[in-house]
């Protein structure tokens, strides 16, 4: 009986990282992977049974961080909007998976993230909308179209994409652009709606 190896294991995982990272989920090939964690493709059926088992390994952490982030952390917080501590949450998921963070945005075409964007718009668009209109409500105010919650929501995701895909592993631009942007959407939005 062979045992399975962790050395292995996370060869066949980083080398399936460059791979993504350079190729879209569909472009991407289990031999190219094999070859780059200097293994038989066979081996790597092995450790993971198809190609969408070793992208969903990689990739399933990243959007329960993601998820995690926009609505866990923050229920408690007397300000859920609180600019710092969005930062900080999306930072520290940038700062472990921005290779990841990279293939789910721009490369994860054929799997079942490819409309993560879609995904994280209506995430992102329940939050601020759910805070907003308590906080609303408690002033006696109302939002007249509340379609301003998604294109929002758009807007920053976009804004996210966009930092990510050419900025890169500069993680001190990343936040101080992150910050920027999140002040321009969220601070004191609820006088502003």
């Amino acid at each position: 009986m062979q045992y399975l190896k962790d050395e292995v294991k996370a060869a066949i995982k980083q080398a399936a990282l460059e791979e993504f990272s350079k190729k879209s989920y569909n472009e991407a090939s289990m031999r190219a992977i094999a070859m780059k964690a200097h293994i038989t493709v066979g081996n790597i059926y092995r450790y993971f049974p198809s190609k969408d088992a070793l992208f969903n390994e990689l990739m399933d952490p990243v959007w329960k961080a993601v998820t995690q982030a926009i609505f866990d952390q923050y229920n408690e917080a007397e300000d859920p909007l609180l600019i710092s501590g969005i930062i900080t949450a999306i930072m520290g998921i940038y700062r472990k998976y921005s290779t990841e963070l990279y293939i789910l945005f721009h490369n994860s075409k054929g799997s079942k993230y490819e409309n993560i964007r879609n995904g994280l718009v209506e995430l992102i668009a329940g939050r601020i909308e759910k805070e907003m209109l308590v906080q609303l409500a408690q002033n006696g105010r109302k939002v007249k179209d509340p379609f301003i919650f998604q294109i929002i929501a758009n807007a920053i995701v976009d804004s996210i994409y966009m930092i990510i895909r050419e900025v890169g592993d500069d993680f001190d631009r990343v936040e101080n652009l992150m910050e920027k942007t999140m002040t321009v959407f969220v601070k004191d939005l609820p006088k502003r709606l």
